[in-house]
């Protein structure tokens, strides 16, 4: 986790986006349109005009970018570069196929609980969850309104900030053939008819 920043900063004269691109470094992880107007002082469209203004200082000539990560904003290094500075990162540890497997069926099939990924695996998969949950990449979403109250699981903000992705809506059209078998059409169809009791 990164060093947290006191709220309430003092009046400056910096440029925006060098005040921004040294808060989302000393921050060390994704910080939102709010975080940051509450630490500069900034409306939210000052803060979207510094965002901008970092993105371009950013450029294929630095070793960072700037993206737009689980709903915030984050310094990240270049894709281009991870080869020769990979050996610096720490934090989640690599992940077995098996544990990459339950992550993908929670991440696209959420709210989800263990027996509907059982099903689809064929195999247990409490020891894979408790170590997921343990890492910070999937979440408890509550208990489902069915018999035994199973926990639903689904990803994290951590979950999208590993990923690179802004929002689970980037997600969509992305969904492996292998999730939508025969195998994971009732478990879809108990989702779907839930989120539509939901509408009603």
């Amino acid at each position: 986790m990164g060093m947290p920043l006191p709220c309430g900063m003092p009046a400056h004269t910096h440029k925006p986006e060098a005040l921004l691109e040294a808060l989302l470094f000393l921050s060390g992880q994704p910080m939102t349109a709010a975080d940051i107007c509450a630490h500069t002082g900034w409306s939210r469209e000052e803060t979207e005009a510094a965002a901008s203004a970092l993105e371009q200082v950013l450029d294929e000539r630095r070793g960072l970018r700037l993206i737009r990560v689980a709903g915030g904003y984050q310094l990240v290094t270049r894709p281009e570069l991870y080869d020769a500075v990979k050996w610096v990162r720490t934090g989640v540890a690599e992940l077995s196929p098996m544990a990459l497997e339950v992550l993908a069926i929670v991440a696209f099939k959420q709210p989800v609980t263990r027996a509907d990924i059982e099903k689809l695996r064929g195999v247990s998969s409490e020891r894979i969850l408790s170590s997921l949950l343990q890492q910070g990449l999937i979440v408890d979403l509550g208990r489902k309104d069915s018999p035994g109250r199973p926990i639903m699981y689904g990803t994290s903000a951590y979950f999208l900030e590993c990923i690179g992705m802004d929002s689970l809506e980037e997600l969509a059209g992305r969904v492996p053939p292998e999730l939508t078998a025969p195998a994971g059409e009732e478990i879809q169809e108990d989702i779907d008819g839930k989120a539509t009791e939901g509408n009603e």
